[in-house]
C-alpha cells in the first residue's frame, strides 16, 4: 500500500495484474458495482483465459491480449470451441457476460461518460514492465528516396495540395511524409523492389493516416486515386496490377 493526499492506493504489480488492477477501479470504483460482481466477472475470465490457454489463442491470461484486434479475434476462435460454448450455455451465459463487460472496458465504452472526477479513481502507481526484446523481418528501405519523393512534391500532398501542416524545422518547410502506396510488408508477393520511386508518394500527416487506418470506402477511393495516378510508373517497374488485384493487395492491410 502507497499512501498519497487522496489515501492509500494499491499497487499494481506487473503486466497483466495491471490490467486486472484497472479493470477491477473501472467496475468497483467507476462504474460502481460490488466487488461481488466483479468476482463474477473475473471467475468468468479466468475460466475464459484457461480455455484460451489451451486453443494456444494467449499463454496464461485474457489480459495479455493488447489490442482489440487480437482481442475480437481470440473471443471469436473461442466461440467456434464447442466445449466451451455448451459451458457457457449452461452456466446462463456468465462467461460471456464476463467478456463483454471486459470488452466494453478494452474499447472505453464508457469513457467519453465520465467525468475527470470519475476518472481519477483509476489512478494507481504502477510497476514498469520489462523491456520485451522482438524480432521483426524488415525491408530495407532508403530514406533518400523518401526525403527525394517530398521534395519532388514541393511539399505538399499528392492527395490534395490544399492539404496544409506545418513548417519543419530540419526542412524550414512544410512538413510532409513519403507514403508506399503498395506498403513493403508485401514485399514476399513481388520479385522487384517496392521501394521505387513510381511507388513512393508525399502526403500530409491526415491522409497518410487515413489511408492506413480510414474507413475502408474511403481507403478505397484514396486507392483508387493512387492506381490511376501510377499505374503506368508501375509497370515501368515490373508492377503489372489490375485495379481489383491493387486494390486487395493494399486493403487487406
Amino acid at each position: 500500500m502507497f499512501l498519497y493526499d487522496n489515501g492509500p492506493q494499491t499497487l499494481a504489480f506487473a503486466s497483466t495484474e495491471n490490467i486486472n488492477e484497472y479493470f477491477r477501479r473501472y467496475i468497483v470504483d467507476v462504474i460502481g458495482n460490488s466487488e461481488k460482481t466483479y468476482y463474477k466477472y473475473i471467475r468468468g475470465l479466468k475460466r475464459i483465459s484457461e480455455y484460451m490457454k489451451e486453443m494456444g489463442l494467449v499463454k496464461e491470461s485474457i489480459y495479455e491480449l493488447g489490442s482489440i484486434e487480437q482481442l475480437d479475434f481470440a473471443w471469436k476462435m473461442l466461440n467456434t470451441n464447442e466445449e466451451f460454448v455448451a459451458l457457457n450455455t449452461r452456466g446462463h451465459h456468465m462467461y460471456s457476460a464476463g467478456y463483454r463487460h471486459y470488452h466494453k472496458f478494452a474499447v472505453g465504452e464508457l469513457f467519453s461518460r465520465f467525468s475527470e472526477k470519475e476518472i481519477v479513481k483509476m489512478d494507481v502507481p504502477v510497476v514498469c514492465e520489462k523491456p520485451v526484446v522482438m524480432e521483426y523481418k524488415i525491408w530495407k528501405r532508403s530514406g533518400i528516396l523518401r526525403t527525394q519523393t517530398v521534395e519532388l512534391a514541393g511539399y505538399q500532398c499528392e492527395i490534395d495540395h490544399g492539404h496544409s501542416t506545418f513548417i519543419a524545422e530540419s526542412t524550414n518547410k512544410q512538413y510532409m511524409e513519403a507514403h508506399h502506396i503498395i506498403p513493403l510488408q508485401h514485399q514476399e508477393k513481388f520479385k522487384n523492389s517496392l521501394d521505387v520511386y513510381a511507388n513512393l508518394i508525399s502526403l500530409c500527416p491526415i491522409c497518410h493516416r487515413k489511408i492506413h487506418l480510414g474507413l475502408r470506402d474511403d481507403r478505397r477511393c484514396m486507392v483508387d486515386e493512387l492506381y490511376e495516378k501510377r499505374k503506368e510508373r508501375l509497370v515501368n517497374c515490373g508492377f503489372i496490377l489490375g485495379k481489383e488485384e491493387f486494390e486487395d493487395i493494399i486493403l487487406s492491410d
